[in-house]
């Protein structure tokens, strides 16, 4: 995130580090990993971090690197954990909701794919200095990182609320492994939770732990049990909202931070407009989307619940995407419906 800035600002490492008053070494350090940069002391961090602002970095990448020092502490926490060592208690990932932008980030080392919040800011040329495009980790760090996963997700307390915080989220982010060995792992684990769900329309956090599944086994290519999901567990008043409420969160419109996932059902959805859930939606309905069955879904539900988001422009948008989904005919029946009524709702809206 350090080079990404850098590079932003147009700065060689010689130049930035002489801005920096420090050594061109410590600048390489930092950039390529082998001296982190969460081990400078707060006070070090807070005065880079002003003079990246007195620079002109944007503030959207100085909150990424903010949260990439977050990345960092779990990965490293991940590393220096035995793999297959017993659930903790106070484990990151039983400790709160993961966001997109921290799991972006996450991800970054094993799927190669720059994160979201990054849009427009990664150089790819005029590189100097011996800085990886991406952050990578060692083949022995990758494969211990994953077998800890897997191991506390099969360890975690399924009595307890954290315990199901920490069995999902492990889960998921044990799903940015694309070997066969974790897509079948991650099929096995899916099929467990869905036996544990005494009754499927309602909501549990068991309920939450498959909805994660369910879109990591899409993302590995699994489409239908992601329309599975949809039919069976997405039925129910209260579960609609947790869906719609965990995409509010996901996607920052709300920006609390919170502790479990029981915020899905003990959070008001007028707590959160949805001007930007609703944009991210529509971008993502392209038939080529491994989720653009829940894409739909999704949408058809929020625009049900909250027409009020619907400003012409945005409105036009939604009708172009919807159109040209429903033409190419590539998602569920029940989809096509959901879309079809989306369509009948914008002529509704429109004649009002």
């Amino acid at each position: 995130m350090l080079k990404v800035i850098r590079e932003c600002l147009g700065f060689t490492q010689e130049q930035f580090a002489e801005h920096l008053a420090i050594d061109t070494t410590t600048l390489q350090g930092w950039e390529s990993g082998r001296r982190p940069l969460m081990a400078i002391s707060t006070g070090a961090y807070l005065s880079l971090r002003h003079s990246l602002l007195r620079f002109g970095a944007q503030p959207r990448l100085l909150a990424q690197l903010d949260m990439a020092l977050e990345a960092d502490r779990f990965v490293g926490y991940v590393l220096s954990a035995k793999a297959e060592q017993p659930a903790a208690v106070d484990h990151p990932l039983a400790s709160w909701v993961i966001t997109r932008p921290f799991t972006d980030l996450v991800a970054w080392p094993f799927t190669t794919t720059a994160p979201s919040g990054l849009a427009g800011a990664i150089r790819t040329t005029g590189r100097r200095g011996p800085v990886a495009t991406a952050p990578a980790l060692l083949p022995d760090e990758r494969a211990h990182f994953f077998k800890h996963l897997k191991s506390v997700a099969e360890g975690a307390d399924v009595d307890r609320v954290d315990g199901m915080l920490l069995r999902r989220q492990a889960h998921y982010v044990a799903s940015f492994d694309d070997s066969d060995d974790t897509a079948d792992w991650l099929t096995a684990m899916q099929r467990t939770e869905e036996r544990r769900m005494s009754r499927g329309h309602e909501w549990t956090p068991s309920w939450a732990v498959v909805r994660s599944g369910a879109h990591s086994l899409a993302r590995l290519g699994d489409r239908e049990g992601l329309q599975h999901f949809i039919r069976t567990n997405l039925a129910d008043e209260v579960c609609e909202i947790a869906n719609l409420n965990y995409w509010a969160y996901w996607l920052g419109e709300i920006n609390e931070p919170q502790l479990n996932d029981t915020f899905m059902i003990e959070l008001k959805p007028d707590t959160w407009h949805g001007t930007e859930l609703l944009r991210h939606l529509i971008g993502k309905l392209y038939s080529t989307n491994p989720y653009a069955d829940v894409v739909a879904h999704t949408l058809w539900a929020l625009v049900m619940l909250r027409p009020s988001t619907l400003d012409p422009r945005t409105a036009d948008d939604l009708k172009e995407a919807t159109t040209r989904v429903l033409e190419e005919a590539t998602v569920s029946p029940q989809s096509q419906r959901e879309l079809e009524a989306i369509i009948y709702a914008l002529r509704m809206i429109h004649r009002g």
